[in-house]
């Protein structure tokens, strides 16, 4: 199937690790143009070298997205070197438990990363939004209530932006993994330093293993793409069924 994203241009935010890095990674496979960031240029400059096998030009650079002037220098310049912006992946996270994370980042800087791309999304004729939430937002996170908390009021906010930009032309959706594993990352760790911890995690994913970041980037590959034209103010849980509810 022919997604209908080559030559398009791609911002993935928090992109050189984890699920953001195999976003980045499906979207060039797909032959988009893709813009990556992360806090450190010596992960930006280890991803750029993995995606430069992909046709698509690759541009990257090291920011925080916390700080709005940076981010902002920083998209200006990455659009201008792509040509525009048609795809804003927003997917920075501290998955930190304290509020001041959860409110400075997961709202505030994504708020604000989004804001900073709208005047180049706007002038795509396939403009699309797509937020990485997580399904912490959808269930009750007793270890992490700020994350969760902070994740549900942005799953939220998504389906009003996705209101206030349809007139625009701009899709706005959002994906919620569920537990994904990746070297390195929480889940990782867990499994390394306390098995009987990850046992227990192991038990909710009811296929018996944990998600992987392709599985999510193949997601938001699809929706993020104009084959999904349709699919606007959506929220797509991608957990394995580990939750046991109904999405509505």
């Amino acid at each position: 199937m022919d997604l209908g994203l080559k030559g398009l241009n791609a911002v993935v935010t928090g992109s050189t690790a984890g699920i953001g890095k195999a976003i980045a990674i499906a979207l060039a496979k797909e032959g988009a143009n893709v813009a990556i960031c992360s806090r450190r240029q010596e992960k930006v400059d280890e991803t750029l070298t993995e995606l430069a096998q992909f046709p698509g030009k690759i541009v990257g650079g090291a920011v925080d997205v916390t700080d709005k002037v940076h981010f902002q220098q920083w998209l200006d310049g990455a659009a201008e070197a792509l040509g525009g912006i048609d795809i804003f992946v927003a997917n920075v996270s501290p998955m930190s438990g304290k509020w001041e994370d959860a409110v400075n980042t997961d709202i505030l800087a994504t708020v604000s990363s989004i804001d900073a791309s709208l005047p180049w999304i706007k002038q795509s004729k396939a403009g699309s939004i797509v937020y990485i939430s997580s399904m912490a937002g959808v269930i009750g996170t007793p270890q992490l209530p700020p994350y969760g908390a902070a994740k549900a009021a942005m799953t939220h906010y998504m389906k009003s932006l996705s209101k206030m930009l349809i007139k625009d032309g701009v899709r706005v959706n959002t994906v919620s993994p569920g537990d994904i594993i990746f070297e390195g990352g929480n889940w990782d760790n867990l499994r390394i330093n306390n098995p009987d911890a990850f046992k227990g995690v192991l038990r909710r994913n009811p296929r018996g293993s944990l998600g992987r970041p392709e599985e999510i980037a193949q997601v938001v590959t699809f929706i993020a793409s104009p084959m999904a034209s349709l699919v606007n103010g959506g929220h797509l849980v991608v957990d394995g069924n580990s939750t046991g509810h109904v999405h509505f």
